[in-house]
């Protein structure tokens, strides 16, 4: 054991000085190479390699003192393309998951435009999302999200004009309550799968003015569709909730349809009637999806909670919401939003 331990100790201190000499010696070679380097001088000038990579060495960022990590899809084609700036999706996995899984969620990289986005799948703090009971007090998700979207902007080519937020339970939850804050001004529109209210439990709980998308099963057992007590707090009534955003939004012009069947789930739109200017059409849109339990809802029935979840009732292939976020989305700008 002696001999081996002296042997180690003897090949170590070798390579340590082996490697101090060759430190001291110049490298031409590499000092010519880090000279001919073009350095990026812009955001639409660094290079990213197309699809999705949650790797904690390189995707990292300090926010408010506490290391914070994230995932991102980058679209196909991205680096043959410096010139052009690409939207931009936030999407919020739900409690106790990653940025992997909402990636396998979403599925924005399956649709034809989703995947032509740049998608940022932040990862929640002790996996979860700020406005739950069971959270950590201490940590601000709020300053989290204007921290890595400064990091992004500054990184990718991003087009400020469109700037989206998604999320699905906890972290749909909390895609609400940014809507509902200042730091939810650089966000065009929002979009929520079966999110977890806590925040946001009254007409006078938020003031903005917003387009908001979500869909929610009525027969989802996590967070109840028509409210009550939840695992992280009091939840609202999903149908009151939409009538106040439109309210918030629209004031006294807000005009509500309720459609008939659409096969397995309905939609209430909400308007802003106008007396001078477009009218917002459908400002407010939520999907009520029959059959349907905790879920991100998925007309294939193959995302991550239909594969994975099927006490929640995942598998019904009523709704393809993620094409919805994207009719969504391409309908709202920093131009045309309220």
């Amino acid at each position: 054991m002696a001999a081996w331990l002296l042997l180690a100790a003897g090949s170590s201190t070798a390579a340590q000085l082996g490697a101090r000499q060759k430190a001291a010696q110049p490298d031409i070679e590499g000092e010519a190479n880090a000279a001919a380097a073009p350095q990026p001088t812009g955001p639409c000038e660094y290079f990213h390699a197309p699809g999705f990579d949650d790797a904690n060495a390189t995707h990292h960022i300090t926010s408010s003192g506490i290391p914070r990590y994230y995932g991102v899809y980058v679209p196909p084609g991205y680096d043959h393309k410096t010139s052009t700036q690409w939207p931009l999706i936030f999407d919020f996995h739900g409690r106790g998951a990653t940025p992997r899984e909402q990636y396998e969620n979403s599925q924005y990289y399956l649709n034809t435009r989703g995947r032509n986005y740049v998608v940022v799948y932040p990862q929640g703090y002790e996996v979860s999302w700020q406005g739950a009971s069971y959270t950590n007090d201490s940590v601000n998700d709020l300053q989290f999200v204007t921290d890595l979207l400064a990091k992004i902007q500054s990184h990718y080519c991003i087009d400020p004009n469109r700037i989206y937020a998604s999320g699905k339970s906890n972290g749909g939850g909390f895609v609400d309550t940014l809507a509902c804050s200042d730091e939810g001004d650089p966000f065009a529109a929002f979009a929520m799968a079966a999110p977890a209210l806590y925040t946001d439990n009254s007409l006078g709980s938020c003031t903005k003015k917003r387009a908001v998308l979500e869909a929610h099963g009525t027969i989802d057992k996590i967070i109840p569709y028509t409210g009550g007590p939840g695992n992280g707090g009091e939840l609202p009534d999903i149908d009151e909730w939409v009538s106040w955003w439109g309210k918030r939004t629209c004031g006294a012009s807000a005009r509500t349809h309720n459609s008939s069947d659409l096969g397995g789930y309905t939609a209430t739109s909400i308007t802003c009637d106008r007396k001078s200017g477009a009218d917002l059409n459908n400002i407010i849109l939520h999907y009520k999806v029959t059959r349907t339990g905790h879920c991100w809802p998925s007309i294939t029935g193959h995302n991550y909670d239909a594969l994975n979840q099927p006490a929640h009732s995942c598998r019904t292939p009523i709704l393809d919401f993620t094409d919805r976020v994207m009719d969504f989305f391409d309908s709202w700008n920093a131009q045309t939003k309220p």
